[in-house]
């Protein structure tokens, strides 16, 4: 039998990048997924076989909590519970030093990261069965504090703060919640903030932040995915109130 054969799972931030790799990886081991992003999927987008009776997509803003209780209401009607809940939805802001960094964008980073990840727990909660797992997708820089991307690294920090207070509040009922923590990884999202960080183009960025990472490379996004995988499976029942880093030893 498949990790998650016929397990429910909603994940925020679903059809691309580590969100959409993670969701393909989960509906090969035979969850039922819920994808639910800020975008619909563009035609072709999606790897073909996700046209599948156990795939679906929604769209919604994390930072709107009327948009996902209207999604929750969509998936529940369908199947009652939701026995994995993966927070993922995230932008990554401006790279830029805190002397001159846009309060808006920094608003708007913490909106996204933190906002939206309570509204996404405080929506599903009530259909979360005990014995369950929740995973939020922090990163590398919400353990360390990089220069000109304050925002992201504070987000990311409140993300395992609140990780660590909600796996004290569930843990009487056997819910485990963890964060996933990647560091640099190998797709668009990365290349962006490697690039504007740097001013260097995307192979140059690139070398430079391998430089940085003990293992000499980023991620592959099925790397993280399989992670993400064993929080959400059988072989993780013991772990729970854990930042789980998959960053080749860049935080130490």
């Amino acid at each position: 039998m498949a990790i998650l054969e016929n397990k429910v799972v909603l994940i925020t931030g679903g059809i691309s990048g580590i969100g959409l790799a993670t969701a393909d990886l989960f509906h090969s081991e035979g969850a039922i997924v819920h994808a639910v992003d800020l975008n619909s999927p563009s035609e072709g987008s999606l790897p073909p076989h996700l046209v599948s009776p156990r795939f679906f997509t929604h769209q919604a803003d994390v930072t709107q909590r009327d948009q996902l209780d209207a999604v929750v209401a969509s998936i529940t009607a369908q199947h009652p519970l939701i026995d994995v809940l993966i927070c993922n939805a995230g932008i990554s802001g401006a790279a830029s030093e805190v002397a001159t960094y846009p309060a808006e964008v920094f608003a708007r980073v913490l909106e996204v990261h933190v906002m939206g990840t309570f509204n996404t727990v405080q929506a599903t909660l009530p259909f979360i069965p005990d014995q369950s797992s929740i995973i939020i997708t922090s990163s590398v820089t919400g353990l360390v504090g990089p220069p000109k991307v304050s925002a992201y690294a504070t987000a990311k920090h409140a993300q395992v703060g609140f990780m660590k207070s909600l796996a004290a509040e569930l843990a009487p009922r056997g819910i485990r919640v963890n964060t996933v923590n990647p560091g640099p990884v190998n797709n668009g999202f990365q290349n962006d903030i490697e690039e504007r960080m740097t001013g260097l183009d995307a192979s140059q960025a690139n070398a430079s932040f391998n430089e940085l990472i003990p293992l000499g490379r980023h991620a592959e996004m099925d790397e993280i995915a399989q992670a993400m995988l064993f929080l959400a499976g059988p072989h993780s029942k013991m772990i729970t109130s854990t930042t789980f880093r998959v960053d080749g030893g860049m935080a130490g």
